[in-house]
């Protein structure tokens, strides 16, 4: 690690405090003294979680007009999204990392909603629009192996929705027109009568083609429709049950293999997702969690039958799954304990040749499950000491017992600064697509292991000014990845070091800003690159400045990557892993009830990929491949949302 960059951090972190002295006449919308639930599955503030943690709150989405939840964290440091197209929304976009690793658990109110089976993905973040039900989302950087699967190597994503805490009914309309001939209709209602609460949502999604930053057209076609229906019944004395459902599908085109192709295969998608979750407390120590959920997805990807290759991919899977936790607060310590369920199956999975010939890739019903019990116990030793240690035992079908122990230790310095020190460890064991894929998957595959150490320590300079720092360092073995030919395999051994830095600033009741940078190392290994797709940049550095009137607000987000591709891989990249991309949005409140909204996004028409190319963007011959992908170039939006 470059010690320059992280002495000059620290520095920044440490003396920064007394570089502003203005007195806010309001908090920012969320500082080190909210509240979240991610780091341990309790209520916590911010500053007392042992983890580094970030957090985009609902009125950051709804001022900035974020389409999905990939968009959404896409500012968060530490973390990367590879998209492969326009609006991240067909078979194979948004692979996500944290810390470098793409092992990373997604949850909706703690209920897990990985795909572990249909691509390489983690999980498929650009189906997740329906952004008004979201209250924020928790971003945990670093392992989380103990409370959230031992595959939680890189990090955990918590989307957590809203829960109307008043009587009455508010319903929210929204429609916006973009270039790319982009359509958007959203309807949101939410209300609460008594002990019955209930949010709804529908919405449609309609694009076009799109140009990049050359002013080269994209083939990027999508219609897309979402419906979220969550009703609940609060029980009294903090209990409550809760129905969830959740419906996403769209048809959309895309080029056969990147941006330069002209092919274009067609496709369709359907995911839909089930759960039920009933909070008890049982009493003023004693409370229990218990959550059952089924998520499906369907796609049929290449249905025109383009190309050279075995074309159609019709493939479904399923995942069915229990959990529950049992939370005991004492004076000094809390306890948390339980287990977890699931499994993941594919339902069908065959491809369909140009002869018309259907070839049945995976038998239908293949299957793989884990069951795992955890502890974890926090012990205020002092009244600034604490410790906790925690153990989680994993029996996978395929890949049997493994245990995953942790520990952390903290230092409450005082109500303003909180130190950390962690060490955890990891077990990720192959998904169905890594082992049974025809064309990319290898039966004989070992799960990955390792442990992540980290340090880290978050401050509060002023009632206006918060910053975070957060060191960690991170072995694998085993390493899960995919050859030059794209099919899975392990790769040997990883070492990555990397750091992250955030410092937010409100000068006054107008104006906040704030600044987030991250350094990645992740060189390769034994010969083999574990940067997939050379998406991971060394660093990133994201500066976001907003202002605040009564009626009218803007932001301005910035994200510059600095050697994406390092010194040997893809070497005819080099040109292109630099760059910066700037986005702006504004909200008028012309009415008490009205608002019109406008955003432009890569104001400066930056010629980038979010992915990695074994060739540069003018590559487009068949005997080597001409894997591009292309990021939008310059586009807008303008839209109107009323509120009654």
């Amino acid at each position: 690690m470059n010690r320059k960059i992280m002495a000059a951090s620290l520095a920044v972190l440490s003396l920064s405090g007394g570089a502003f002295c203005v007195e806010a006449a309001d908090m920012p919308v969320y500082t080190l003294e909210g509240v979240v639930v991610t780091a341990s599955r309790v209520p916590e503030k911010k500053i007392d979680s042992n983890a580094d943690v970030s957090v985009v709150t609902a009125k950051e989405i709804e001022e900035k007009h974020y389409d999905d939840v990939s968009e959404a964290i896409r500012h968060v440091p530490g973390v990367n999204i590879a998209n492969y197209s326009g609006s991240g929304q067909n078979y194979s976009t948004n692979r996500i990392y944290i810390n470098g690793s793409s092992n990373v658990v997604v949850l909706v109110d703690g209920i897990r909603r990985n795909i572990n089976g249909i691509t390489g993905n983690t999980a498929n973040l650009g189906s997740l629009v329906n952004m008004d039900t979201i209250d924020r989302i928790e971003v945990l950087k670093g392992s989380a192996s103990t409370l959230y699967g031992s595959d939680a190597e890189g990090g955990v994503i918590n989307i957590i929705t809203r829960r109307p805490r008043e009587n009455g009914v508010k319903t929210t309309l929204r429609t916006s027109f973009g270039n790319e001939d982009k359509e958007k209709y959203t309807l949101y209602n939410e209300g609460r009568e008594g002990n019955l609460f209930w949010t709804l949502e529908a919405g449609k999604e309609l694009m076009g083609d799109f140009k990049d930053g050359w002013g080269r057209r994209v083939i990027d076609h999508l219609n897309a429709e979402h419906y979220d229906t969550k009703i609940g019944y609060d029980l009294g004395n903090d209990s409550s049950l809760v129905f969830n459902y959740q419906k996403y599908k769209s048809d959309y085109t895309r080029p056969d293999t990147g941006s330069n192709d002209k092919a274009a295969d067609k496709g369709k998608k359907n995911d839909d997702s089930l759960s039920i979750q009933y909070k008890d407390q049982i009493n003023e120590r004693l409370s229990n969690q218990f959550s059952l959920y089924r998520n499906r997805t369907t796609f049929k990807d290449n249905y025109n039958f383009s190309g050279s290759w075995p074309t159609l991919w019709d493939m479904g899977m399923k995942t069915t799954g229990v959990s529950d936790q049992l939370t005991w607060k004492l004076a000094n310590q809390t306890v948390i304990g339980g287990f977890d369920w699931y499994k993941d199956e594919i339902t069908h999975y065959h491809n369909i040749a140009p002869s018309g010939a259907t070839v049945k890739a995976v038998p239908d019903g293949t299957h793989i499950s884990n069951t795992a019990f955890y502890v974890q116990d926090k012990i205020d030793i002092t009244g600034q000491w604490n410790i906790t240690p925690g153990v989680r035992f994993d029996h996978h079908s395929k890949f049997g017992n493994h245990t995953s122990p942790s520990l952390s230790l903290g230092y409450k310095q005082s109500e303003n600064t909180n130190y950390y020190l962690n060490y955890k460890t990891f077990f990720v064991a192959p998904n169905l697509y890594q082992l049974y894929s025809p064309q990319y998957g290898r039966p004989d595959l070992d799960p990955q292991e390792g442990n992540t150490i980290e340090f880290g320590v978050s401050h509060r300079f002023s009632d206006s000014m918060n910053g975070t720092f957060n060191l960690f360092h991170t072995h694998a073995k085993n390493i899960l990845t995919f050859d030059n030919a794209y099919r899975a395999e392990n790769s040997g051994k990883a070492d990555i070091n990397g750091f992250n830095l955030s410092l937010d600033k409100q000068f006054s009741s107008h104006w906040e800003a704030g600044i987030g940078y991250s350094y990645l190392h992740a060189p390769a290994q034994n010969g083999k690159n574990i940067n997939l797709d050379g998406v991971l940049p060394e660093s990133t550095l994201n500066v976001n400045v907003t202002y605040k009137a009564d009626k009218f607000n803007a932001s301005l987000n910035g994200r510059g990557v600095m050697n994406r591709y390092g010194k040997k891989a893809y070497p005819e990249m080099r040109n292109y892993a630099n760059y910066w991309v700037w986005d702006v949005a504004a909200n008028y409140q012309f009415t008490k009830n009205a608002t019109l909204f406008a955003r432009v996004n890569n104001i400066f028409d930056q010629f980038y990929t979010d992915v990695g190319s074994s060739y540069g963007p003018d590559a487009y011959d068949p005997a080597r491949g001409y894997d591009w992908y292309s990021a939008p170039g310059r586009n807008f939006e303008m839209g109107l949302q009323f509120t009654f």
